[in-house]
């Protein structure tokens, strides 16, 4: 046999080979993608995909769930049996048992009669082969909201303080909920800026609530919508107050006398062009409105028959009421007979500039008297003065010589009003003379001073940060930094003027720090104002019968120190000089032992060499911690728990001795 037709022959042979291949009349398949079927090609994958990782949470929602069965190349195979399956109470309608031309079988996802929000595995079998996806059920309404208010519901009216409004929405089984649309909003002149419209992964929406640019006393209403759901929360607004200077305490018959009025914020910065009613002699009613320093004089005339005439005062929602003595005869104010323990004069601020021709610049003068356990003493008699002017400064004094009598706090008032020279560095003295009785005028039976500094050039100051939380050297503490900026009237950097700073720990937090599925969360029980009420440091028993130490925590066992939170707790320093460099800055830092760190609420205050009401400036805040702490969820947080106790407390209102602010003490010390 030839070769050729040896070679014929097996190409016959093998023809005849390949054809029983396909006996049975069955197809070779194909896919649409190249590939082939299940009969003669493995199938490698399941492929299993949704156009939505989510599913909301209504009987009606629906999702279609695509399965695409592949080979080793990822080539789509048709006539593969493939089995769709669900949990959680869900249900799925297959498209068919086998794939299709296109290598799929679809179903149709539905949640079924449970609407709670949970996860659905969705699981696709073919042979030995399972893959599955998970589908989020997710709300579109909340079932409930809450909403509350953070570090308190007590807003000061300094412009610069906000208060936390955060809202969370909860399922039927209280679990929070994402995506949920919720409106935040204030009335009574406030502004709220809020984080978004949706709640967050954790459920919530938070808004930073303003007092706006009213900043007299009132109830802020925040209101949170979402639906048909509504709540609210109330936040008061606190800290303006009325000062008056009362010249003509004691007068006769039809003799002038006057009362000077000035309206302040809760940091003492005037409030101007602001609504001041005054119900005078007789009843007779004055309304007017306040200047660019807050004040307001009122000129009155005695009445004619001898008695006791209240004055009384309304602006911002707060209210005043001075007493005038009219008498015919001899004064009838007697002398004080309770000693004083403590004279003391202050000037805000204690740097002015000079006036031109105007009145505009002044500082405040304040006299306190104080007695045994800083018990105020009232109708001390006082007169201001210049102490003789020894550098020929100049200026002079709203109470001019009249006696200016301290009233139920203590407290004695008048303003220095520079005239047009400047100062040396506490160049100017205020002398504050005082006695038990009227004195003659000239004469100063007692005298307390205090030191200012007039300048030609108005300045302003401000103090900001750049929220960065490092670690101390030691390793134990973290520290945040500030700046405080100083220009002058034009906006140039004002360089070597001295700046001050003080930090006042306003509250203290309780509560503790609780782990989430991606971090930290703080759960806060109760904020406490500071206990240390006339802030002197030594934990006493006021003259009112406050216990300074409301929570009894030194007599805890072990026992913790009385007054809490610790002045200690926080250092103030500069870094570098006190005075401003060429770009008019001074860097601040404050430190803090980690454990303290989001336990207390501070305030720094800081005073330059400036004028006007400009030359102080605040910044209000809670002790910062790192965020790579907070989202650390496999290690506890040296800030774990509040050094202050965790339980809710309930708080007490009291005040210091002198003082009209009111403070909201915890009584519980766990």
């Amino acid at each position: 046999m030839s070769f050729n037709k040896i070679s014929a022959w097996l190409g016959a042979g093998l023809m005849v080979t390949l054809l029983g291949c396909g006996g049975g009349g069955g197809t070779t398949g194909g896919s649409v993608l190249g590939g082939g079927s299940a009969s003669s090609v493995a199938v490698a994958d399941l492929a299993v995909t949704a156009p939505a990782t989510t599913i909301t949470n209504n009987v009606g929602s629906s999702l279609v769930v695509t399965v695409t069965a592949v080979d080793a190349n990822r080539a789509a195979l048709a006539d593969v049996p493939v089995t769709l399956s669900v949990d959680a109470d869900a249900t799925i309608a297959a498209s068919g048992a086998k794939t299709d031309a296109k290598g799929q079988v679809t179903g149709t996802l539905r949640i079924g009669s449970n609407t709670t929000p949970r996860k659905i595995t969705v699981t696709a079998t073919s042979g030995s082969l399972t893959r599955s996806t998970v589908i989020d059920v997710v709300a579109t309404t909340a079932a409930d909201l809450s909403l509350t208010l953070s570090p308190s519901a007590i807003l000061s009216n300094s412009g610069a303080a906000t208060v936390l409004a955060t809202v969370t929405a909860v399922d039927s089984n209280r679990a929070t909920v994402s995506g949920i649309p919720i409106t935040l909003s204030v009335n009574a002149g406030a502004t709220i800026k809020t984080s978004g419209s949706v709640t967050d992964a954790s459920g919530q929406v938070t808004g930073s609530v303003g007092v706006g640019s009213d900043k007299s006393n009132r109830t802020i209403t925040v209101t949170a919508v979402s639906g048909a759901l509504v709540v609210t929360a109330k936040i008061q607004v606190t800290g303006a107050k009325i000062n008056a200077t009362v010249l003509g305490a004691v007068l006769a018959p039809g003799e002038t006398g006057k009362v000077q009025y000035r309206l302040v914020d809760d940091t003492g910065n005037p409030m101007p062009d602001v609504p001041i009613t005054i119900v005078g002699v007789g009843g007779v009613q004055t309304v007017a409105r306040t200047g660019n320093s807050g004040e307001y004089d009122y000129p009155f005339t005695a009445p004619a028959t001898a008695g006791v005439v209240n004055i009384r005062a309304s602006a911002a929602n707060v209210e005043r009421t001075d007493t005038i003595v009219v008498n015919s005869g001899a004064v009838s104010i007697p002398p004080v007979t309770v000693t004083v323990r403590s004279a003391s004069v202050a000037a805000n601020p204690s740097v002015v500039a000079v006036n031109g021709g105007t009145t505009n610049n002044r500082a405040e003068i304040r006299a306190l008297f104080l007695s045994d356990a800083n018990a105020a003493v009232k109708n001390i008699r006082v007169r201001f003065d210049l102490d003789g002017d020894a550098q020929s400064i100049g200026g002079t004094f709203t109470s001019g010589s009249t006696l200016v009598y301290s009233d139920a706090n203590g407290v004695a008032t008048s303003a220095y009003l520079p005239a047009g020279r400047f100062s040396p560095t506490d160049g100017v003295t205020i002398r504050a003379c005082w006695d038990y009785a009227d004195f003659a005028a000239g004469t100063c039976p007692h005298a307390s001073r205090a030191s200012l500094t007039v300048i030609a050039d108005p300045l302003s100051v401000s103090i900001g940060t750049s929220n960065e939380i490092s670690v101390g050297a030691s390793g134990l503490t973290y520290a945040t930094r500030y700046v405080v900026q100083v220009v002058d009237s034009s906006g140039l950097a004002a360089s070597d003027v001295q700046v001050s700073a003080s930090v006042d720990l306003l509250n203290y937090l309780k509560g503790q720090w609780l782990v989430g599925s991606q971090a930290w969360g703080q759960s806060v029980t109760a904020t406490c104002a500071n206990e240390d009420l006339n802030r002197n440091g030594v934990s006493e028993v006021l003259s009112n019968g406050v216990v300074e130490d409301a929570n009894g925590s030194a007599l805890l066992t072990p026992p913790r120190p009385a007054l809490e939170p610790r002045k200690a707790d926080v250092a103030i320093s500069y870094e570098g000089s006190n005075k401003t460099n060429t770009s008019g800055q001074v860097v601040l830092k404050i430190e803090y032992p980690q454990n303290v760190g989001s336990w207390v609420q501070f305030n720094i205050v800081v005073a330059a060499g400036v004028a006007g009401t400009e030359g102080r400036a605040n910044f209000d805040g809670i002790l910062a911690v790192p965020a790579a702490v907070v989202n650390n969820i496999k290690a506890s947080p040296p800030f774990v728990l509040s050094p202050y106790g965790i339980q809710a407390s309930p708080t007490v209102a009291v005040s210091a001795p002198g003082s009209t602010q009111v403070s909201m003490v915890c009584t519980n010390p766990n």
